[in-house]
């Protein structure tokens, strides 16, 4: 049996053991949309005040909207809540990753990504190339987020005898098999912690467990928040 095979029998067999988690990925996301709103903001005014013309206004208004529509999209889309899915049986673990943005979210950032490119294409050919420098940045996710559409990641790792749980800070965990060095990454509550090891001991001759503290001398290192535990 070669591995996608294995893949497709793992997905296929009933879990064993699942939770389901809704997560803040970023527990800093609502001061980094800040910086965001705020920097291009500065620019603006700055603009706006020693350029008073119809090119310093119309540069102005374009670092203005880089504000207003780059800091909600950040903190709504790139850094919104996640739900995460984990499930094991005796051939593996798998999970499912997705974005909880209301359907309506995404309806509004595809049609003011056209409005975007509208206006992008609007100030280069009244002002020519330069305009894009003080709104680069909003082009180009004007024109990439067109299509904007919700994508659930899934990921997965087969068992093989051996499983090494690495606790890498507070809820954060590593699973590494023999063929999986690099670690599947798994949020796990205290709560599950200890049936989710009875179980991959179960399935699995060989189990270790270690603490590594990656994030020991990093002061301003986010983390994710465990905001509900669904089941």
């Amino acid at each position: 049996m070669d591995k996608e095979q294995k893949i497709e029998r793992l997905y296929a067999t009933s879990p064993v053991y699942e939770w389901e988690l809704i997560v803040n990925p970023d527990s800093s996301r609502t001061k980094v949309a800040f910086v965001f709103f705020l920097i291009p903001m500065l620019i603006s005014l700055t603009v706006l005040f020693s350029t008073w013309n119809s090119h310093g206004l119309l540069i102005a208004g374009a670092f203005a909207l880089t504000a207003l529509w780059v800091a909600p999209w950040i903190r709504y889309l790139i850094k919104a809540d996640k739900r995460y899915y984990y499930a094991i049986n005796q051939y593996g673990i798998y999970s499912t990753k997705e974005d909880i943005i209301p359907e309506i979210a995404y309806t509004i950032v595809r049609r003011s990504a056209w409005v975007g490119c509208a206006i992008c294409i609007f100030a280069a050919i009244f002002i020519g190339p330069m305009a894009f420098v003080g709104a680069g940045g909003a082009a180009l996710m004007s024109f990439s987020m067109t299509n904007f559409r919700p994508k659930p990641h899934k990921s997965q790792c087969l068992f093989d005898g051996y499983a090494k749980l690495d606790n890498i800070d507070g809820n954060i965990y590593e699973l590494c098999t023999a063929n999986y060095h690099y670690g599947f990454d798994l949020i796990i509550p205290k709560s599950k912690l200890a049936p989710f090891i009875k179980v991959i001991k179960q399935y699995n001759d060989t189990f270790e467990e270690e603490f590594v503290d990656l994030y020991k001398d990093s002061k301003f290192q986010s983390r994710p928040v465990i905001l509900e535990i669904v089941r």
